[in-house]
């Protein structure tokens, strides 16, 4: 089993350094990989990577992106369509709370997808702001002319950078195996849990120093020692339901409903 493991291994690394290989396979060979390993940390995320990440999971920072605030309007007779507004022109109930940042939760291969759908053209990915529709009713109400209606309310997200995600999940599986490289003696085939671990944390969430290596020098065959850095501080997600937001009265009863549905979404 541990010959398969470091032919796995060589595969992996192969498959991280050619452009053509499918992230998705690379992937599954790691969730296999770490199977071997033992390893809980790289198993889990080469599963979200393939299938998404989940709202309560912890988003690498890769997966955050810019992205402009974009809406589409009616005005009388005339259409406006990717009209970029700033966060301080959304109602104020959300204003303080939405960034030009954009999680991109979809998993590997949607990705990839959308990235080669959008990189031909000078069009974007339109992504759904929070409880976007009532928004898009409050921003109506607060216009206050029925001439002049907000149709949409989106981040609009490049082709470039959904392929700049790709390319960082590239690059972290190539510093992934870089790291069981240096860790891992010559004479051993598969990755410790321990170091496997060690290594994701490095690779995807920088939560810890690289790998070093001291090799024994009383014989020839003497095993090195690994020597991983302490864990440090890690920024809080995008998302945060620490942040409070004050209380907001509005006149009608279905725009006070919109409120409430931020409101449950944000919190």
């Amino acid at each position: 089993m541990s010959r398969r493991s470091r032919g796995l291994l060589s595969e992996i690394e192969r498959d991280a350094m050619s452009e053509d290989r499918s992230l998705a396979s690379t992937l599954r060979k790691c969730v296999i990989l770490g199977g071997h390993a033992g390893s809980t940390d790289l198993r889990e995320w080469a599963t979200r990577e393939l299938r998404g990440y989940e709202p309560e999971d912890e988003l690498p920072k890769y997966r955050i992106i810019p992205a402009p605030i974009r809406v589409d309007a009616i005005r009388g007779n005339y259409k406006i369509t990717g009209q970029r507004i700033s966060p301080g022109e959304l109602p104020d109930v959300v204003a303080e709370l939405i960034d030009e940042e954009v999680q991109i939760r979809f998993g590997i291969r949607e990705i990839e997808a959308l990235a080669k759908r959008y990189e031909a053209t000078d069009e974007s990915a339109r992504f759904s702001l929070p409880s976007g529709a009532d928004v898009v009713r409050l921003m109506n109400y607060e216009i206050g002319d029925r001439f002049q209606q907000i149709m949409e309310v989106y981040w609009a997200v490049s082709g470039s950078a959904l392929q700049g995600i790709v390319d960082r999940v590239r690059s972290a599986l190539a510093e992934l195996i870089g790291e069981l490289l240096t860790g891992m003696p010559e004479d051993q085939d598969v990755p410790s849990a321990e170091l496997a671990s060690h290594a994701v944390n490095v690779a995807v969430s920088g939560k810890r120093s690289r790998v070093t290596v001291a090799a024994a020098q009383s014989s020839p065959g003497g095993v090195s020692i690994v020597r991983p850095a302490a864990s440090e501080n890690v920024e809080p997600p995008f998302w945060t339901t620490a942040r409070k937001i004050g209380a907001v009265l509005v006149g009608i009863a279905t725009i006070l409903a919109a409120v409430v549905a931020i409101l449950q979404w944000l919190g």
